[in-house]
């Protein structure tokens, strides 16, 4: 019974001593976090407005190369078309895919404007103003991802369909000189 006692005793002295004194309280749901303060914030939101430059970067490449993505998705279904190809569900994915890109080009206008206009930092990316410079990358992070929402999966979609739709119908290259896509009959 002692020993028992004793075990008790000391599994209890154990719990007390690995379970916190103090009890910890959160912030509020609604609550804005703030950059920091004092001067160790500044690394962090000039890090943050790299990668925001970084990404409006990739953007405005991906944006550059749609126009000819697009192009040549309609050289495809053409020459499938003319094959009396069904491209129905590609012609519908391409079309969503280039109507999307106006609504990405004007999100990436404005986080154009947000990053030209560099609010709170200085010419060559330093924070001159911890609470503009936070707001800055705030707001082109923002307009940066409504152009990525805009687009979101369309592009991947559209690549997909036409990877499927060209193993469906392959090119007879069994004699040369023919490239012509033939349907191969659905398996399924």
């Amino acid at each position: 019974m002692f020993k028992k006692l004793m075990l008790v005793g000391l599994v209890l002295m154990m719990l007390a001593v690995l379970l916190p004194v103090a009890s910890a309280k959160a912030a509020p749901l609604n609550d804005v976090p703030t950059p920091g303060s004092g001067k160790n914030a500044y690394p962090r939101v000039e890090k943050a407005f790299q990668r925001v430059k970084n990404w409006y970067n990739k953007q405005g490449e991906f944006l550059a190369k749609s126009g000819e993505f697009i192009s040549k998705a309609e050289n495809f279904l053409a020459k499938a078309e003319e094959k009396n190809l069904d491209t129905s569900s590609l012609r519908g994915l391409l079309d969503s895919f280039a109507n999307s890109i106006p609504a990405v080009q004007a999100a990436h206008d404005r986080a154009g404007a947000i990053i030209s206009a560099h609010n709170g930092f200085a010419d060559n990316g330093k924070v001159t103003d911890i609470t503009a410079a936070a707001l800055t990358v705030k707001d082109a992070a923002s307009a940066l991802q409504e152009g990525r929402q805009a687009h979101l999966g369309k592009g991947k979609a559209l690549a997909e369909a036409m990877r499927a739709f060209w193993q469906a119908n392959k090119p007879n290259r069994s004699k040369k000189g023919t490239d012509t896509l033939t349907p191969v009959p659905n398996e399924h």
